[in-house]
C-alpha cells in the first residue's frame, strides 16, 4: 500500500503547468465534440423528409409533434380539424418518431382509395397491430396474403347470404332472444351495452361457428368480456405503436400485457376449441359455416399442393377479424341510435309511426319492408354519419415513395383517409353537427343516396361486413322501436352525446328505460 502511495505522489509532483493547460484544452475540445454530436443527433432525429405535406414546424425527438397538438380531451377529431384548417387537405404529423399523413375531403380520399387503390391498399408496419395480428387474416394483412384471405372470405360469406335475405332468419331468431332479454327488465332502467354486444356477437357466431350461445353461458361471456377489454384499453396500448420500447417499463401502464393475455385468451376460450371440434367432425358435404368452409379449402390446397396462404393461423386470425368487424361496430351503432332517440323523441315517434303504417304490430319487420321505410333508413344513415364509429378509418400505407398531389408520401408511412373530414364537413352537409335525418330524404320523402356518405370507408379496404351491418341495423332497430318506447331515466338530465374515442367511437355508458308498447 505504501508503495502505491509513493508512486502516486511522484506522479503528481511531475505534473507541470503546461500539462494542466493541455488537459483543460483537451477537456474543452471533448465537451465541444460532445455538444456537437448531441446537436447533430437531435438534428437528424428532427429532420423531416423533403417534399412531405406540411405540418407542425417544431417536431421534437421521441415525442414528435405531440406537444404542438390540441389535446381536445383526447378527441383526435379536434386535432385533425384544426390541422386541416391550418395546413390544408393533406398534412403530416409525427407521433413519436413515426410519420403520419392525413388525407382529407371526399374527392382526395376517393382518389387515393378508389382511383389509386393499387397504391394505397396495404397496411403499414405498426407494432401493436403486427404483434397481435402477425400480418395475417383479413384486416391487418397486405399484398398477396390479404387478397387471398379477403377473396375467400367474401365468396364464402356471399354463399351464406351476405347482402341477401338468406341471413334474415338467423338475425330475426337472435333478435327474438334480444327482445326477450330486454323485456326481463320490466321497464326499469338498465344498461343495454353488454346485452347488445352479446346479441350482435351471436349473429357472427352463427355464421362463423354454426351456432349461437346462451347469454348466460360463462364461456361465451368470458369471450365477449375479453373482446370488450381489448377495445377499452386500446387508447393506452396504441401508444406503443409510436414508442414500442415503453412496453418494457415496470408494471403494465400501457396495458400491453393485459391486451396480450386477452388476445391469447380469446384464441383458447372459443376459437381454437371450435376449430379443433370442426376438424374432428369434418364432413365435406356439410360446410354450413365459415370455419368448416375454410377447412374444406385448406384440405383442397393440401391435396393439390398449390402455394397458398389458406392455413390454420390465417383461419384463427380471420375469425377474430370477423368478430371485431361484425360485433363492435354494429353493437356500438345500435347504442348510438338509442341514445339519439332519447335526445330526439320526435324522431323516435316518426320512426314508430312509419313501422305501424307499413308493418303494424302483428308481425316483425323484414328486409322486404326496408324500401317502404325511407325515414327509418334516413335516421340510421344519420346515426352512422354523426357518430362516425371509425373516426379516421383504418391505416393505409404505400410500399414505395409516392407523389400524391405534389407531395411525397415516403415508403411505409402511415396514411389515414380521414373519414371525419367528410362525415362532419359543413361544406358537405350544411349543419354537420346537427342530428337531422331529413338530410337523407328528397322532397318526396324518399331516401337519397349521398356519395359522401362513407361511414364504412370506400375502395378495396372498405368494411367487409357493410351489407350485414346495414341489414342488422335495420332489423334490430325496427323491431326494437316496434316493441319498446325508449325513455331517459331522468328527462331533465339526458345522457351525454360526448363519446369515448378508442379503436372505435363509442357512447359514454348510459342507462335507459325500454317501456313495452
Amino acid at each position: 500500500m505504501a508503495g502505491v502511495l509513493t508512486k502516486l505522489q511522484d506522479m503528481f509532483q511531475n505534473i507541470t503547468l503546461d500539462d494542466i493547460k493541455e488537459f483543460c484544452k483537451n477537456t474543452v475540445n471533448l465537451r465541444t465534440f460532445l455538444v456537437f454530436g448531441v446537436c447533430s443527433g437531435l438534428w437528424l432525429l428532427m429532420r423531416k423528409p423533403r417534399g412531405i405535406p406540411p405540418g407542425p414546424r417544431f417536431t421534437l425527438p421521441f415525442v414528435g409533434d405531440l406537444l404542438s397538438l390540441d389535446g381536445g380531451d383526447g378527441d383526435v377529431r379536434i386535432s385533425t380539424r384544426k390541422l386541416r384548417k391550418q395546413y390544408g387537405d393533406i398534412f403530416s404529423v409525427y407521433f413519436g418518431p413515426k410519420l403520419f399523413i392525413f388525407i382529407n375531403g371526399y374527392d382526395l380520399i376517393k382518389e387515393a382509395l378508389v382511383k389509386r387503390a393499387d397504391v394505397f391498399s396495404n397496411r403499414p408496419p405498426m407494432f401493436i397491430n403486427d404483434i397481435l395480428a402477425r400480418k395475417k387474416g383479413i384486416v391487418f394483412s397486405s399484398g398477396k396474403l390479404w387478397k387471398e384471405q379477403r377473396k375467400f372470405a367474401l365468396e364464402t360469406l356471399r354463399e351464406f347470404g351476405f347482402g341477401r335475405t338468406v341471413l334474415e332468419d338467423k338475425i330475426l331468431e337472435e333478435i327474438g332472444y334480444y327482445v326477450e332479454g330486454i323485456g326481463k327488465h320490466n321497464g326499469k332502467a338498465f344498461n343495454m351495452r353488454r346485452l347488445t354486444q352479446a346479441s350482435v356477437s351471436n349473429v357472427i357466431s352463427s355464421i362463423v361457428y354454426g351456432q349461437r350461445f346462451d347469454y348466460g353461458d360463462p364461456v361465451f361471456n368470458n369471450f365477449v368480456e375479453k373482446f370488450e377489454e381489448i377495445f377499452a384499453v386500446a387508447g393506452f396500448v396504441g401508444l406503443l405503436n409510436f414508442l414500442p420500447i415503453l412496453r418494457f417499463l415496470p408494471g403494465d401502464f400501457f396495458k400491453f400485457k393485459r391486451t396480450m393475455r386477452n388476445s391469447q385468451g380469446i384464441d383458447r376460450i372459443i376459437i381454437e376449441p371450435s376449430i379443433k371440434d370442426h376438424l374432428k367432425n369434418y364432413d365435406e358435404n356439410n360446410t354450413n359455416d365459415f370455419i368448416s368452409s375454410y377447412i374444406k379449402e385448406m384440405k383442397r390446397v393440401e391435396e393439390t399442393g398449390e402455394e397458398s396462404t389458406i392455413d390454420k393461423d390465417n383461419l384463427i386470425r380471420s375469425v377474430k377479424d370477423l368478430f371485431v368487424a361484425g360485433t363492435e361496430t354494429t353493437s356500438t351503432t345500435i347504442q348510438w341510435t338509442i341514445l339519439y332517440l332519447l335526445h330526439n323523441p320526435d324522431v323516435q315517434a316518426r320512426c314508430y309511426k312509419e313501422i305501424q303504417d307499413v308493418v303494424g304490430s302483428g308481425r316483425l319487420p323484414s328486409i322486404a319492408d326496408r324500401s317502404d321505410m325511407p325515414y327509418i333508413q334516413a335516421a340510421l344513415h344519420e346515426v352512422l354519419r354523426i357518430s362516425n364509429i371509425v373516426v379516421t378509418g383504418t391505416p393505409h400505407t404505400v410500399d414505395e415513395d409516392v407523389i400524391f398531389h405534389g407531395y411525397v408520401i415516403p415508403k411505409h408511412t402511415v396514411v389515414f383517409a380521414n373519414l371525419d373530414s367528410v362525415l362532419a364537413d359543413d361544406t358537405v352537409w350544411g349543419d354537420a353537427g346537427v342530428f337531422r335525418p331529413e338530410r337523407f330524404l328528397d322532397e318526396n320523402g324518399q331516401l337519397v343516396k349521398r356519395e359522401e356518405f362513407i361511414p364504412f370507408s370506400i375502395g378495396r379496404r372498405a368494411c367487409l361486413g357493410e351489407s350485414l351491418a346495414k341489414m342488422e341495423l335495420f332489423l334490430f332497430m325496427t323491431t326494437l322501436i316496434q316493441r319498446f318506447e325508449f325513455k331517459p331515466v331522468d328527462p331533465d338530465n339526458l345522457p351525454t352525446l360526448k363519446g369515448v374515442i378508442g379503436i372505435t367511437h363509442t357512447p359514454t355508458q348510459y342507462e335507459v328505460i325500454a317501456a313495452p308498447r
